[in-house]
């Protein structure tokens, strides 16, 4: 049974963007979806978020995959190297970052708190990344580099946005067909 696990990010919910749909279209009898709901999103704590992973992702192994968008890739990569977990099946990447947005953020405690060695998912061998070229949140460069850090391909979205619902991103049919392609790809 392959397991996939969806992660939210900033100010969001399970409810909000392209998450159920994602849950609709790939969910099946051999592959269950989780939609992680992280507390308090509008003031995300890093250690509430991680419990909140512990109680909801007991194992991982080479039929888990994940989707994490925004603030929730670092935590997403937070969790997998405090658990030392590489042998994943996948995970695709949106709007990520691996440090700060900027010197004002007010993520900068959160994101200073998740401290994570990129050179730890280089050697995943399934991952994919998107991005936006006009994502007004987490600049464009930051993704590619966090692309280019744990070496995974990245597919830049023309006038994608931060892919929120209220951008027109309630279907993501693109990382739908990728997440697709992965799970087929075993």
């Amino acid at each position: 049974m392959r397991q996939i696990f969806v992660l939210h990010g900033y100010s969001a919910s399970i409810n909000d963007h392209w998450f159920l749909d994602l849950k609709h279209q790939i969910e099946d009898e051999n592959t269950t979806v989780t939609l992680i709901p992280f507390p308090d999103s509008e003031h995300p704590d890093v250690d509430a978020w991680q419990k909140v992973l512990d109680e909801q992702i007991p194992a991982v192994n080479e039929n888990t995959y994940f989707v994490a968008h925004s603030l929730g890739v670092i935590t997403l990569l937070h969790f997998l190297q405090r658990h030392n977990y590489q042998n994943i099946g996948g995970m695709i990447l949106v709007s990520g970052f691996s440090g700060p947005i900027s010197d004002s953020s007010p993520l900068s405690p959160y994101i200073t708190k998740s401290k994570v060695d990129t050179n730890y998912f280089r050697d995943i061998e399934k991952k994919l990344v998107y991005l936006s070229d006009n994502d007004d949140l987490v600049p464009p460069q930051l993704t590619i580099q966090l692309a280019k850090d744990i070496d995974a391909p990245y597919i830049t979205v023309p006038n994608g946005g931060h892919f929120l619902g209220r951008e027109g991103y309630t279907e993501f049919p693109q990382l739908v067909d990728s997440l697709k392609e992965m799970l087929e790809s075993e």
